[in-house]
């Protein structure tokens, strides 16, 4: 059954069914109608993924929450009718978070502002070489800055071009490393050992001129000295390289399952919702989605 046949049939049982008042049928009908201009697609095809994607399209084009939280709602009752019509199984506005609970969107930088930040580091130097394999190991991986100050020299498998990450409540997973990072992680390696290593190693992976381990605060403070000179003036913090790799692999054509897996999201209200992604898809999601894999 077409969309136009399911917007007649939905607006009809809401006026001869449920008696809705006049205007109240016409605001529904302008929620589903408008939902598939955006979409393109057939509705019984749309889920988690569409919404979430028409969602931010209202917030950056101005809309407040109220507005967003009336059109999800009026999106999710059409859904419900379909459902009672046994033309679906499930209600897909379940499987996204509410709108009441969004914060402002978060910033992200595009892909030449990342190469930008990327390009600024000075290779020439031991420092400048840990700094640019920082950035691309925070984009390529999408990893939290705790993760990134966590690693360690074991946790890089450089045979098969993967490393371990160890997130919230200790779970870890294996995040691929594109080639051209593989083979710059390890002069950095040799470099971390010539020159940063001091009296005693106690194998993290990313090293101060004093060969102790790095912290949050000191990612940070380097984040912001390579943005302000590369020009970047939004206001970057750790995190947002972390948005950028989502919002990347997103635009790309990346599935949303398959980001998740990668950002190791851990929160079952959320991870239980979606079915579970191989390592290869992960992995094969990389390279066909994310723009530095495609280089």
């Amino acid at each position: 059954m077409d969309n136009a046949k399911l917007v007649s049939n939905f607006t009809n049982w809401m006026q001869y069914e449920m008696g809705l008042a006049e205007n109240s049928v016409k605001a529904y009908h302008q929620d589903i109608e408008n939902y598939i201009a955006f979409t393109l697609k057939p509705l019984v095809e749309c889920g988690a993924q569409e919404l979430v994607a028409y969602m931010t399209h209202l917030r950056k084009s101005g809309a407040s929450i109220e507005t967003v939280q009336r059109r999800i709602s009026g999106i999710s009752r059409f859904y419900d009718f379909l459902i009672m019509e046994k033309i679906i199984s499930s209600n897909p506005v379940g499987f996204v978070s509410k709108p009441s609970k969004w914060e402002k969107l978060p910033v992200f930088l595009n892909f030449d502002e990342v190469e930008k930040l990327i390009n600024s580091p000075d290779m020439s130097s031991g420092l400048g070489y840990r700094d640019r394999i920082i950035f691309e190991t925070m984009y390529s991986t999408g990893m939290r800055i705790s993760e990134l100050v966590g690693l360690k020299v074991l946790d890089m498998d450089m045979h098969r071009e993967i490393m371990k990450v160890t997130g919230k409540g200790s779970k870890q997973r294996f995040v691929p490393m594109y080639g051209s990072l593989a083979e710059k992680m390890k002069t950095y390696l040799d470099i971390r050992h010539d020159s940063l290593v001091k009296e005693r190693d106690e194998g993290w992976l990313f090293l101060s001129r004093n060969g102790k381990k790095l912290d949050r605060e000191y990612v940070w403070m380097i984040i912001k000295k390579y943005c302000e000179r590369a020009g970047i003036k939004k206001n970057v913090s750790p995190h947002t390289l972390r948005h950028s790799f989502a919002t990347h692999l997103l635009t790309n054509g990346a599935d949303l399952r398959t980001i998740q897996v990668l950002l190791g999201h851990v929160d079952l209200s959320t991870t239980e919702r979606y079915t579970q992604v191989t390592d290869n898809k992960a992995r094969n999601t990389l390279l066909n989605c994310h723009p530095r894999f495609r280089k």
